[in-house]
């Protein structure tokens, strides 16, 4: 009959590098799912016609939690940005706005700059025409054809980054090259 030694150090060694190879695995998805994270921010602050402001360059939120059968790792739209963002972003949908007309000044982002402002203190004005239009009228101004800075229109917003399937097909890029089992969300 033969005698084995030494099984005790060979299943510690086992033991600690079984739990030593998950702790990297773990660490490993969690590094490549923050590089997806910080190429999907940078991806969608591209895709801004007029580039994005810093409400919007600050939307992605990733956070992960390591458990001790896996880890999970989150990639999602912040809360009050998701709110604002979820017509560009998710789904079109109209929204009634004022669209400037040429005579208006605008802001970096395409704006009619003061609005908000110009609105309370009275320099703009929404005027109801006879077919029903709203426009918005900058008082301040003489000639009629300078005064109509706005029309009030049910606009399309377009889509400017389809923020799911952009992070699914990121997330199977990522992970194709980690053999495992994962399971992608919305």
């Amino acid at each position: 009959m033969t005698r084995i030694t030494g099984i005790d150090n060979v299943t510690n060694y086992i033991k600690t590098t079984g739990t030593k190879l998950g702790k990297q695995f773990q660490d490993e998805i969690i590094k490549r799912s923050r590089v997806l994270s910080m190429k999907v921010q940078a991806d969608m602050n591209n895709a801004v016609d007029k580039g994005a402001v810093p409400f919007t360059q600050r939307s992605i939120l990733f956070f992960y939690k390591k458990r001790g059968s896996g880890v999970t790792a989150t990639i999602m739209v912040k809360d009050v940005q998701a709110q604002y963002l979820y017509g560009v972003l998710v789904e079109q949908k109209a929204i009634d706005k004022f669209v400037p007309t040429s005579k208006a000044r605008l802001t970096k982002q395409g704006n009619i700059s003061g609005l908000k402002k110009n609105l309370s203190s009275g320099r703009y004005k929404i005027v109801k025409g006879k077919n029903g239009k709203e426009r918005l009228i900058d008082t301040t101004q003489k000639k009629k054809q300078k005064r109509v800075i706005g029309l009030r229109e049910s606009k399309r917003r377009k889509l400017i980054y389809d923020f799911y399937q952009e992070v699914n097909d990121g997330v199977m890029l990522v992970m194709s090259g980690i053999q495992g089992t994962f399971k992608v969300t919305r």
